[in-house]
């Protein structure tokens, strides 16, 4: 495994979610005006937040928008390379664990890159489909639904279907 941290934080978990977003303002008790100004305005260290996910994703995320992606064993060693490159290490090669994560069986690691309003969480998420290959502009992935849009619009164009899901 390319993260065995958090293989031994997660142990036999099917799945891991995974985000990456502002440090203060992702792991913030109360979300504030200044907060929200600072992330959007400001370039700020980022952290990304990792979640264990049970069997039954789709009863997990019950009121989410979920689109299922059949990835290729390189397709998936791709973006298992970005997220191991999304996180900081120490000098030996550790990842850097901070607070609990905010829902669930979860955590954050402190991240690599700077937040801001142009390299948001939502482009993040973008980077991690171009890195498999797929013809998305980060760049303009500024809100959920954008990425989401592409992922079904993707779907639809290739008449992906996955066996077993």
């Amino acid at each position: 495994m390319r993260l065995p941290a958090l293989r031994e934080r997660f142990g036999g978990t099917p799945y891991i979610e995974f985000g990456w977003g502002e440090k203060a303002f992702y792991q913030a008790q109360e979300i504030t005006s200044g907060l929200t100004l600072r992330a959007a305005f400001w370039p700020t260290p980022s952290v990304v937040h990792a979640v264990a996910v049970p069997h039954d994703v789709d009863a997990y995320f019950s009121s989410s928008d979920i689109e299922t992606l059949c990835l290729t064993d390189n397709e998936l060693s791709s973006l298992i390379e970005f997220i191991a490159g999304s996180l900081e290490k120490n000098e030996y090669g550790k990842v850097l664990p901070l607070e609990k994560g905010i829902y669930g069986n979860s955590q954050f690691y402190q991240a690599t890159g700077d937040y801001y309003l142009m390299n948001a969480c939502n482009q993040w998420t973008a980077k991690g489909l171009k890195s498999i290959g797929m013809d998305i502009y980060p760049m303009f992935k500024l809100t959920a639904g954008s990425v989401i849009n592409y992922l079904r619009n993707y779907r639809h164009a290739t008449s992906q279907s996955c066996a077993g899901v």
